[in-house]
């Protein structure tokens, strides 16, 4: 969901700020607002995506560590469209310096450290006259609040965990997808890339569906409503078009706290025809 100021006209920028923390994402998107910026808010990195693809904002401040996609691959993500890639992003998190190697396609502009409330304040407008000041690529003084942050071994260990599951899921022969609740794409593999003929990067964020005919759609659709119910995991298979080629694929439901958290999908590419990413 977005929102912006009534007043967007007389607004010195319009920002999209990102957080999965409600009571953080609220406080700071009013005291932006008091400052006159247009503000739209997203809970998560696949909707700070959208919303920054639609709202194409002067600023993108996001947190690192957020549901679907992290803040990192937002931030690449945006790199690779080159209506987008210049668009300033400050990184804004509670992860220490050392955290941020665990993020290598990270390249924002500005840095800021979660801090009480009142400091945080401060420090998005420094970053923000910081941006306005040298513009992006220059991060010397772009670095606010990380000089009483400690690293926390606890953090370094969960974040390098996540990305040995990642590499693992982007090693894949196979083509594979990771869904969302919804069927958007989250990771794409170079196998799932290959069948649907895109680019990982013009692949995140769209449906699943959208790649298939009327028909098919509603297979696929059918079997989602089923998954995204399960309380174990539960897997099922279908025989799909894509393209000029017959995939057989296999929606798995991935289960978390007892609920579907996501689905992979598994196109299985062997014997059949296959277009080149574009």
């Amino acid at each position: 969901m977005t929102r912006s100021d009534p007043d967007a006209k007389t607004a010195p920028g319009s920002i999209v700020f990102a957080d999965n923390d409600e009571l953080i994402l609220q406080a700071i998107a009013e005291f932006l607002r008091g400052k006159g910026y247009e503000v739209h808010l997203a809970r998560d990195g696949l909707e700070a995506l959208q919303v920054i693809r639609n709202v194409r904002p002067n600023y993108v401040i996001m947190d690192i560590v957020m549901p679907k996609l992290d803040g990192s691959r937002v931030c690449w993500l945006l790199r690779q469209d080159p209506e987008l890639r210049n668009t300033p992003v400050i990184a804004f998190s509670s992860l220490s310096a050392q955290d941020y190697r665990q993020f290598p396609e990270l390249s924002a502009d500005a840095y800021v450290a979660k801090g009480p409330l009142t400091v945080s304040f401060q420090h998005i407008l420094q970053a923000i006259a910081h941006l306005d000041k040298k513009g992006r690529g220059d991060l010397s003084d772009g670095i606010f609040g990380y000089d009483s942050l400690r690293p926390r071994r606890l953090v370094e260990e969960m974040l390098r965990e996540r990305r040995h599951y990642t590499n693992v899921l982007r090693s894949l022969g196979e083509g594979v997808l990771e869904l969302d609740q919804n069927g958007r794409i989250l990771t794409a593999t170079a196998g799932a890339c290959e069948i649907l003929g895109r680019r990982e990067a013009h692949l995140v964020g769209e449906l699943l569906v959208s790649f298939c005919p009327p028909r098919d759609r509603k297979v696929i659709e059918d079997l989602f409503s089923e998954l995204v119910k399960a309380r174990a995991p539960e897997r099922c298979r279908a025989v799909v078009r894509f393209g000029d080629s017959e995939i057989p694929l296999q929606l798995c439901a991935v289960v978390e706290d007892g609920g579907c958290s996501g689905v992979l999908a598994i196109m299985e590419s062997r014997g059949t025809k296959s277009k080149s990413p574009q």
